[in-house]
């Protein structure tokens, strides 16, 4: 099968499932007002189904094993494939911080907004406030959170520079913060082409990194960029976009009104 039709194959995989899981997970999500059977569902039967379907295996490598309790797991973005794979490799109650505009896709959108994924639009900081406080409380409450702090899936498959809320959100909360690195899936599918290759994606899990042992939200950001960045790179990536030194925070206008409002919002 070409890496195009294979493409065209798991675009419409992901279209049909979603309609057929999100008719399935309905009246449970309607009945219990909880989405831990979606996320149940998509770890078990989704993920798996669409990364055998792309002819793609995880390699997971995780020596340190997952933390116990509520956590963020940060990650760098290579591709469409990722959510499928972080799905499949984390055991855990978790949800994602996902770009708003992906609330407003018909079906797909219905089953995030049920399942208490955590929309975030950043042109309005209003609403990012107001989402990260959701985020704070979903996090205090037991369930860990997936980011991607580049915002989007990388252009050339290196880490590009964070953002800073998955960590305000973790100074705020108390939790660790998990960095994951994804190296191959670039390669098996290119940003902006509707093609799949049959392959391996490697996925390191590094030790937690405790906000208490940081001053201040960039501290913690640069240091978990920072292994984020050596683990891909023991794993055949690219590593940083930059030097290896070029671990700034990516501009959030404006900057400083933003992190007056967050921290008295997330402690309610």
């Amino acid at each position: 099968m070409s890496s195009r039709l294979r493409g065209l194959a798991i675009a419409a995989y992901a279209g049909v499932s979603m309609v057929f899981l999100f008719s399935v997970q309905l009246p449970v999500m309607l009945l219990t007002r909880s989405g831990d059977f979606s996320i149940w569902l998509a770890r078990r039967a989704w993920a798996p189904s669409a990364l055998w379907l792309a002819s793609v295996r995880v390699e997971a490598h995780a020596p340190a094993g997952l933390p116990a309790g509520p956590a963020i797991y940060v990650s760098n973005h290579e591709s469409a494939l990722d959510v499928w794979v972080l799905f499949h490799t984390i055991r855990r109650n978790l949800r994602f911080i996902a770009k708003r505009e992906l609330f407003w896709i018909p079906i797909f959108g219905w089953y995030l907004s049920l399942a208490r994924f955590i929309p975030v639009d950043r042109r309005n900081h209003v609403q990012a406030v107001l989402a990260l406080k959701k985020a704070g409380e979903m996090v205090r409450a037991g369930v860990s959170l997936i980011a991607f702090p580049e915002g989007t899936r990388s252009p050339d498959g290196r880490v590009q520079p964070f953002k800073k809320g998955p960590f305000v959100l973790a100074m705020e909360a108390g939790v660790p913060v998990v960095p994951i690195a994804i190296a191959g899936a670039a390669a098996l599918n290119p940003k902006r082409r509707l093609e799949v290759r049959p392959g391996t994606i490697h996925l390191a899990l590094g030790e937690p990194v405790h906000p208490r042992d940081f001053a201040d939200k960039d501290a913690l950001l640069r240091e978990v960029r920072r292994r984020i960045i050596a683990q891909h790179r023991s794993l055949g990536g690219l590593g940083g976009a930059g030097s290896d030194d070029d671990a700034v925070p990516a501009r959030e206008p404006p900057g400083r009104i933003r992190e007056q409002l967050v921290g008295p919002a997330l402690r309610g």
